[in-house]
């Protein structure tokens, strides 16, 4: 029986989530009411209730499922050695497969901003003690890595927000090159 209810509540969300990802294409999340968004997934506003106390919160609900997915690609890359180009070429395969949720949460009715935050802190430390190790100061790696970051994350907004035109593959090798090329100029600057 309560494997019954876990399904009705799965597909309860999943509705919820599709009305709200709909609705975001035209309309900005902090003018989504509770009310259009459960008569859009046709449920009651007390089921809603039951799960969220506004729409932000299922935005949250939803990029926290994005940002799951990302995280068990990226567990299987080696973060110790840190192939740069299969991380990239990771996030970049699951933004790909989202495309339309992709496309809502980093467009401007989306909170672009809180997304791409959660995803720079996904490797932050890791990212920062490589460098480190090999010679920058913690000050160095910091600026590099939201340089790096900022540049890359910028790219692929811009990718999303343009309708994917370029390959994954390309705009991974692209991405990773571009990144290492700085690291590493960085890294012989002052070393």
């Amino acid at each position: 029986m309560a494997e019954k209810l876990d399904a009705r509540i799965e597909k309860t969300l999943d509705k919820l989530r599709k009305a709200l990802i709909e609705m975001m294409k035209d309309e900005s999340i902090d003018s989504i009411t509770v009310t259009a968004l459960c008569r859009r997934a046709g449920i009651n506003r007390n089921t809603f209730y039951a799960h969220f106390d506004e729409p932000s919160q299922l935005l949250q609900n939803i990029e926290d499922l994005l940002l799951g997915m990302m995280w068990q690609t990226l567990s299987q890359v080696d973060t110790d050695k840190l192939d740069l180009k299969d991380f990239v070429t990771g996030i970049l395969t699951v933004i790909d497969s989202n495309r339309q949720l992709c496309q809502v949460i980093l467009s401007p009715h989306g909170r672009s901003r809180n997304f791409i935050a959660r995803i720079v802190g996904m490797i932050q430390d890791k990212t920062m003690a490589l460098w480190i190790s090999k010679g920058m100061t913690r000050e160095e790696a910091d600026i590099t890595y939201h340089y790096c970051v900022s540049g890359a994350l910028g790219v692929i907004e811009n990718w999303v927000n343009s309708g994917f035109v370029t390959d994954v593959g390309h705009l991974a090798n692209m991405l990773s090159d571009l990144i290492e090329d700085g690291q590493i100029r960085n890294i012989n600057r002052y070393y």
